[in-house]
């Protein structure tokens, strides 16, 4: 039986941590591994700071809509936005050998997932979908 539910959050640095609450609450609860959680915690935590950031250029007030679906197989999360669009063909991973403040957020959530897509087909914003796949448990040593 599938799980499904909705956060609305607002476009401030201070919402980030009740996201990353909220999905990692519904994640340990539906049984992903500690290590799973804690990525998906950190990926979204990841993601909406883009959006405050990139899509939104530090403005409160604006919204943020998250959708996270659990299944059997895995845990989906859609964070919506209605700022300037992501080009997810104009971005280029950060040089790991030069290390600098800031521009590893889309690099460390790609890292996370095991899915990561960007649908700017709305004529406004940037729908981002995080997938992550339940592991079968570790055979016993």
């Amino acid at each position: 039986m599938a799980l499904e539910v909705d956060l609305a959050l607002d476009s401030r640095v201070s919402e980030i941590a009740r996201a990353r609450r909220w999905v990692s609450e519904h994640a340990q609860a539906a049984g992903f591994s500690e290590a799973d959680v804690r990525n998906l915690g950190l990926a979204v935590s990841e993601a909406c700071a883009n959006v405050i950031r990139h899509a939104y250029h530090g403005q409160p007030g604006r919204p943020i809509g998250l959708r996270l679906r659990v299944d059997e197989t895995r845990l989906a999360l859609w964070i919506r936005d209605q700022g300037t669009k992501f080009d997810p063909h104009a971005y280029q991973a950060p040089d790991l050998d030069q290390p600098h403040e800031g521009g590893y957020g889309v690099f460390i959530i790609r890292s996370l997932m095991d899915e990561v897509d960007y649908d700017t087909s709305a004529r406004q914003g940037t729908t981002l979908r995080l997938v992550k796949y339940r592991r079968p448990p570790a055979p016993p040593a």
